[in-house]
């Protein structure tokens, strides 16, 4: 008899195992195929290798100012892919070898819901005293005329290619969508992204995607919005889609079409298990309890709107039910989740949007802005498209939300998160010495300007 039986083992599984593990627990992870699941195997981590190679080629081939000449430079495809590979066993075989080091039990197979109590695993029974259900999510099909027949291409299929497709179309300016269109267009397709909705990345300050949508066009990423797709066609290597643009009816055509529309619950092993569930997924409250005394639910697999389908969301969820489950008060709080686009430039951003602030606390917020052309550090680089935002709220301004545009948004989002973490005001923040030249003083910079006293900007 287990402690705690976890029923898939990606970001927020195999995290909770190896949480529940160092805390003394005897805990059994179960998972169909690779530990890391979508995000280590297919999703972010080998998605990040090849984008970090695109880039690479990038700065290859457009480095004159910086006095690089190559001639004859080439992208090849297989070794990136191959690369890609050797960095996801590598981190596979790493939590394996945790797994192993904290004796929790890792078992391999397709694992059934039988009880709260009991999981089935082939010819194996597990049973537990408390149940977690990590079982993720999988790609969401949008109900398009022919999309089915004409083979598109998810996340696996297009870190899975050999060769470089001189046209890609992407269905969705999502995550999923504008980082596979980065890396693809940076390698050398020609690459068309359809979104139906107003802009890309929907949830997103939308400021800061105009900044992004701009330097992603320059690169040669076309982005179309307000494009509901209406039809997919292949005819032999050619895929031809057609979208309704502002009321007119255009077609695109390329040699792949990439669905970059996002994903849904996956609820494969608990169909039976009587789960209350939304349209979004698992019920959950704040400590990731379903309805069923015994049972857990945590990561992508759940329907709480506050929370977004994040690998570290998912992790920090599992830590979470963890300690629930061994009788500590913990709770999941989404105020301070960050969330980053790894395009290039990347998108980081953490707590409210402007108008989110504006209608929650109307004149008692402010905004301050520090743009990227204002940083040494950037402009060094030589990738000075950038902004970092920040909200504030109440007379001493407390830092509610930063957005960031620009190179190493991902690293630099993680101060602001602490610094709302910590409740911090923009004088905490602009009492903090920053190093210089870093893409960092840019959020003092920032803070400076909210404060009303501005030194390296006119505002």
């Amino acid at each position: 008899m287990y402690d705690i039986a976890i029923l898939g083992g990606g970001p927020g599984g195999y995290v909770a195992a190896l949480h529940a593990a160092v805390k003394g627990a005897k805990v059994a992870l179960v998972e169909r195929d690779r530990v890391g699941g979508i995000c280590v195997t297919v999703g972010c981590i080998p998605s990040k290798a090849l984008l970090d190679s695109s880039h690479a080629y990038w700065l290859t081939t457009h480095g004159e100012d910086h006095g690089i000449h190559v001639d004859g430079a080439r992208f090849e495809l297989p070794k990136a892919v191959a690369r890609k590979d050797r960095v996801v066993a590598q981190l596979v075989s790493g939590v394996e070898a945790l797994l192993k080091g904290r004796k929790a039990d890792l078992i391999k197979g397709e694992g059934t819901f039988v009880s709260p109590t009991q999981l089935r695993v082939g010819t194996q029974t597990v049973d537990a005293k408390a149940m977690i259900v990590a079982t993720g999510s999988k790609v969401g099909t949008p109900p398009i005329k022919g999309l089915a027949e004409a083979k598109p291409l998810d996340n696996v299929g297009a870190l899975a290619l050999t060769e470089i497709p001189k046209r890609l179309i992407v269905i969705g300016g999502g995550a999923i969508g504008l980082e596979l269109g980065t890396f693809f267009s940076e390698i050398g397709s020609d690459v068309t992204v359809l979104e139906m909705l107003p802009q890309p990345i929907a949830y997103a300050d939308p400021e800061v995607v105009r900044l992004l949508v701009r330097s992603l066009e320059q690169r040669g990423v076309k982005v179309r919005v307000n494009a509901k797709v209406t039809e997919v066609k292949r005819s032999g290597p050619i895929v031809t889609v057609s979208a309704e643009i502002d009321g007119k009816q255009e077609s695109f055509e390329g040699e792949h079409v990439l669905l970059g529309a996002g994903r849904v619950a996956n609820l494969s092993g608990v169909e039976q298990a009587g789960l209350t569930t939304n349209r979004l997924g698992i019920t959950v409250d704040d400590r990731m309890r379903t309805n069923i005394p015994g049972v857990w639910a945590i990561g992508d697999c759940i329907g709480d709107p506050r929370a977004p389908k994040l690998a570290h969301v998912a992790s920090t969820q599992g830590e979470v039910a963890v300690d629930t489950i061994l009788g500590e008060d913990a709770t999941m709080n989404y105020d301070v989740a960050p969330n980053v686009v790894y395009t290039h430039p990347e998108v980081a951003q953490v707590g409210l949007t402007e108008a989110q602030a504006k209608e929650r606390y109307g004149t008692d917020m402010k905004v301050a802005r520090y743009n990227f052309r204002s940083s040494g550090r950037a402009l060094a680089l030589g990738e000075a498209d950038g902004l970092t935002k920040i909200v504030t709220a109440g007379k001493d301004q407390r830092i509610v939300g930063v957005h960031i545009v620009g190179p190493q948004a991902s690293e630099l989002i993680a101060e602001a998160t602490l610094a709302m973490r910590l409740e911090a005001t923009v004088e905490d923040v602009v009492a903090t010495i920053h190093a210089h030249p870093t893409l960092a003083e840019t959020f003092r910079e920032a803070a400076l300007s909210a404060a009303g006293r501005p030194i390296h900007s006119a505002r």
